[in-house]
């Protein structure tokens, strides 16, 4: 197919607004469409490569795979190849073995199944995941080896000029699976194929009904693309389910600019639009491990290095399309070069990258990179969990977990007191598990905990995480202990991540659970939920232990705990209702001489994750750290006072044995 100025701005465009979403620039919420954006445009060219080449009997599949594996691969194993060098400096060992497998999982174009399985598109997380764009090419590369064999197999049985309503179909069909998935599994809609496909499709029949408009000059028409792309991305955002009903816009406006083919048009045809255009692949490429690289080290709000960060961008897609892009699709096969071309261009490049990225998936991200000092420090920063010693019934990560009454029966504090306490919920109750056993040992108190994954406390069946998961099942047997024996506890604590599930819009469960907690037990504790930072505050801790950097915990933002404050505020009040019911607030946990801090007086931080958990040492510091609020005396009196109204009516109990006496206990 002949050059077209007009597609190459259209790529221009693209790249510009996936960008500028990646680098959170304000207004372009909805950049995100320049991917859907791209598949309009690789549909209509592959369509126009296949087709005319059958038109005149000179297509094969195979020519066709190795023009895509040469357009593609070679910058994508360059950059897989630059981002393992960073991340052997960079990273720790563990994640330097999972971006092992990301490089694995985006040379083998799979990386979609990978990152469908995970977190959605639009988490915080997806910071740490240095090849998530790769996504895109992986359903691009699954549609190249699908299509043009669909195509073959038609042939055999319809004319090229019947074929296309085969394809309006397919497109139809597609169109309609992801406006229904998209509502009903959105990251798998997002990631897949079969939700995608009809966005290529869309270009496709572009280029096979020849489709032309009138009414409006093509200019005219242009301009209408060009809007609905743009308001596409300034007013579509994450919430949205995508690629719903809504990509329809910015799909019509590629194809309505395709359509009208402007050679000379202001928008597309401009030297800015051709340059970013020729290099929009490499441009791409790159990108995101900058993004990932900035966020690293927790600027990525600083405008200072988002503008480095976009122009390094830009610098290193011009390089990588001179040298290696440009200089990979100019080696065409010819017949002197036929055995050794597409080793060259594709083989070694990918072979070698696979081959580094296989070594650091063996080798487990080379840990002894790290200094026996790092591993010291690192040691007490890890979430307390069955197998380190604590309690926490951690069922998701560790499957040698039995599902059911061992997940029980595991005591803190001072084990063997005549006090019972129980502690309840979810990973946010686990991570207490060191505070309550130090505190447990203060006020003389023995305290199960029974905490598993998503488990918060509720006396219904709803958890906010995954309902095919195994810590559910483990989870609806948790909670019929709860039910039949929190009065069995002389006090019962709860704790949860009480921002997700006031997200999932569970609280019912939650007030529900305090209700009946404080019905059946003499004390009810409710734990306030911790700090919740924008990053994962540990690995950025880590990261200045590992460069001798100073450690700054305020230059890390906290946007999303604005919500988690909120929460507890209402927790805090359907609390103070009961006269038994004591909340603990964070001033009383996370403190420095009785001033709210997120670190230690050693300058550590208290917390795990960017999800608000807190370590095994951040727990143990909280113990420290409530011992010297106000809030302590209040808990030592409460628990003298339940202690005394046990032993009295242990007294009675004994009295009315021996029949000494017999009275009426008013409580």
């Amino acid at each position: 197919m002949e050059f077209r100025k007009d597609i190459n701005g259209l790529r221009a465009i693209a790249v510009a607004l996936v960008v500028l979403f990646h680098f959170e620039i304000p207004g372009m919420q909805g950049g995100f469409i320049g991917v859907d954006v791209f598949f309009v445009i690789s549909g209509y060219l592959m369509t126009g490569i296949i087709f005319s080449r059958m038109e005149k009997e000179k297509f094969t599949t195979l020519g066709f795979y190795l023009d895509r594996a040469r357009r593609i691969i070679p910058a994508l194993a360059f950059v897989c190849l630059a981002v393992l060098l960073v991340g052997w400096i960079l990273l720790l060992p563990s994640n330097y073995e999972e971006l092992g497998k990301r490089v694995l999982g985006s040379l083998a174009f799979i990386s979609n199944f990978i990152y469908s399985q995970e977190p959605g598109y639009f988490e915080q997380a997806v910071y740490e995941k240095w090849l998530l764009h790769t996504w895109s090419l992986s359903v691009e590369w699954q549609f190249y080896l699908i299509y043009p064999l669909a195509i073959v197999v038609l042939e055999k049985f319809v004319s090229l000029e019947k074929m296309r309503w085969f394809i309006l179909v397919a497109a139809i069909l597609s169109f309609v699976l992801s406006v229904y998935a998209s509502g009903r599994w959105p990251t798998h809609a997002f990631y897949l194929l079969p939700t995608r496909a009809w966005e290529m499709m869309v270009g496709a029949l572009v280029f096979l009904f020849s489709i032309r408009i009138g009414y409006l000059s093509q200019k005219s028409w242009e301009l209408v693309g060009i809007g609905l792309i743009v308001l596409s991305a300034i007013f579509i955002n994450s919430q949205v389910a995508w690629p719903g009903w809504l990509a329809s816009l910015p799909v019509l406006g590629t194809a309505l600019i395709i359509i009208q083919s402007r050679q000379n048009s202001l928008v597309t045809a401009n030297r800015l639009s051709q340059f970013l255009g020729k290099t929009s692949y490499s441009i791409y490429l790159w990108h995101w491990p900058i993004v990932v690289w900035i966020n690293y080290f927790g600027l990525g709000k600083h405008p200072f290095w988002v503008f480095l960060g976009i122009s390094a961008s830009v610098l290193f897609g011009y390089l990588s399309y001179t040298f290696v892009e440009n200089i990979a699709r100019k080696r065409k096969v010819t017949p002197a070069r036929s055995a050794d071309s597409p080793l060259l261009n594709i083989g070694i490049p990918t072979s070698f990258a696979a081959a580094v990225g296989t070594i650091i998936v063996l080798s487990h991200g080379f840990p002894q990179r790290m200094s026996d000092e790092f591993y010291a420090a690192m040691e007490r920063l890890d979430l307390p969990r069955a197998t380190n010693g604590w309690c926490f019934y951690d069922v998701n990560t560790d499957e040698s977990l039995i599902i059911g009454e061992e997940g029980l029966k595991c005591t803190l504090g001072n084990k063997g007191s005549s006090l019972k306490g129980l502690l309840f919920g979810d990973s946010f109750a686990g991570h207490y598990e060191p505070f309550w056993d130090r505190i447990g040992k203060e006020v003389s108190a023995e305290i199960n905990s029974v905490t598993t994954n998503w488990c918060y406390p509720s006396a219904d069946e709803v958890i906010y995480g995954d309902s095919s998961s195994r810590s559910y099942d483990q989870c609806l047997i948790n909670r019929k202990y709860f039910l039949d024996n929190a009065s069995s506890y002389d006090f019962v604590v709860l704790s949860g991540s009480w921002w997700k599930i006031d997200l999932a819009d569970q609280m019912k469960g939650v007030y529900d659970a305090i209700s009946y907690a404080a019905s059946q037990a003499k004390l009810v504790v409710v734990m306030a939920a911790p700090t919740y930072f924008d990053v994962n505050i540990r690995d950025m801790y880590a990261r200045s232990v590992m460069f001798d950097m100073d450690f700054d915990v305020n230059r890390f933002s906290r946007v999303e705990d604005a919500g988690a404050a909120k929460v507890n505020q209402e927790i805090k009040n359907y609390a103070n209702q009961f006269l038994n019911v004591l909340y603990i607030d964070r001033s009383s946990l996370f403190h420095v001489n009785g001033v709210p801090s997120a670190v230690t007086e050693e300058n550590i931080p208290y917390n795990y994750d960017q999800n608000g958990h807190i370590s095994i040492y951040g727990s143990l510091m909280a113990a420290d750290s409530f011992k010297k609020s106000s809030g302590f005396p209040e808990l030592s009196k409460r628990i003298a006072e339940v202690r005394k109204r046990k032993n009295i009516e242990l007294t009675l109990m004994q009295a009315i044995g021996t029949k000494e006496f017999k009275v009426s206990v008013p409580w």
